[in-house]
């Protein structure tokens, strides 16, 4: 009886200790876009499209650029065919802050769109906010959240001048990544509108 108590507990232990995996496991990438004072905003998005192969995705991301931008040959700023596409978007106040009014900036921003089967990658690449002087001109300048004592409090709270302007750019491009994805399984009217 002790000689197997003593096999058991030996066992036992050894699975605990040495069962473990070599290898750490991977973390599944995010589903949305956010931000924080560590990673600034979310690196990008992986997005499962089971049964859509590399072309289907480029074609029908091409189309929804065709038909989401006004001048889309201007937007599209890169594209290697069925591999990526790489674009320019500016959106109208979307970049607001609080010190004792409210002020909001045009944003403008790049987005590189990477196709494998079956998914595709929205990576935001580039972010900028824009002001317009007294001569109309519109003065780009990179938006940078990460560890910026500007956006962040000591403590990592986000500052309460900026605490409606982080969330408001993230789910920005959460919406834009959304309608994408909805026009590549023709949910949106966008998409629908091609059916007739």
């Amino acid at each position: 009886m002790k000689k197997f108590v003593f096999l058991f507990t030996t066992t036992l232990i050894s699975t605990t200790l040495f069962g473990q995996d070599a290898t750490p496991q991977q973390q599944a990438p995010p589903t949305e876009f956010t931000v924080n004072k560590e990673q600034e905003l979310t690196d990008f998005l992986v997005i499962s499209c089971e049964g859509k192969t590399k072309e289907e995705l480029y074609k029908k991301t091409m189309e929804w650029i065709s038909k989401t931008y006004n001048n889309p040959s201007e937007v599209v700023k890169a594209q290697v065919e069925n591999d990526y596409i790489r674009f320019q978007g500016i959106s109208k106040k979307e970049y607001c802050f609080k010190n004792m009014i409210t002020v909001c900036e045009d944003i403008k921003y790049q987005i590189e769109i990477s196709f494998k089967e079956g998914k595709y990658k929205f990576d935001v690449l580039e972010l900028q906010s824009g002001s317009k002087d007294k001569y109309g001109l519109t003065s780009w300048n990179d938006i940078k959240f990460k560890k910026s004592w500007m956006y962040f409090k000591g403590n990592g709270e986000i500052r309460d001048m900026y605490k409606d302007t982080m969330p408001k750019i993230a789910n920005y491009f959460n919406a834009l990544q959304k309608s994408l994805n909805d026009y590549i399984y023709n949910k949106n009217e966008t998409a629908r509108n091609n059916e007739w």
